[in-house]
């Protein structure tokens, strides 16, 4: 093997493990931590009623709100209590996301590109995965004002 071989390999298997090493970390600020600012947590559940708590951009409690599903409409409150439970992946996919763009800056200015530049092209990075988590947090909080249909 010649050393431009090489040094590329090494290249390779460096961002392999950072990937590896982002994804560890915002799985422990997901699920064993539980971070989810602006996200939602279910208190307890009784019968068709559902206690909820909002969390502020910080990730601290906020205010507690007790939806109770119209009659007939018990299927809310599961559905509520199921996207609830599912946020952490979105948050999951976001923080990961948000890690390996503050990567791929650095990176790149290390590199010698500009950082207005980078700073653009990175925003995309985070783009979807946290347009992902605005719907699925927007999906929860209509659920709790009554107009998802």
């Amino acid at each position: 093997m010649n050393e431009e071989l090489l040094n590329k390999a090494r290249r390779i298997l460096l961002y392999i493990a950072f990937l590896l090493a982002a994804f560890l970390l915002s799985y422990f600020l997901a699920y064993p931590f539980g971070y989810s600012p602006l996200g939602y947590d279910v208190l307890e559940k009784e019968g068709n009623a559902v206690v909820v708590q909002s969390m502020n951009a910080w990730g601290v409690e906020e205010k507690r709100v007790t939806y109770q599903p119209p009659e007939g409409d018990e299927w809310r409150a599961k559905a509520l209590v199921d996207r609830i439970e599912s946020q952490a992946m979105e948050y999951h996919l976001f923080f990961t996301a948000i890690i390996v763009a503050i990567f791929w800056v650095g990176m790149d200015v290390l590199k010698g590109k500009p950082l207005g530049k980078v700073l653009v092209l990175s925003c995309f990075y985070v783009f979807f995965s946290g347009l992902s988590l605005i719907q699925h947090l927007g999906g929860i909080k209509e659920i709790l004002e009554g107009s998802f249909y």
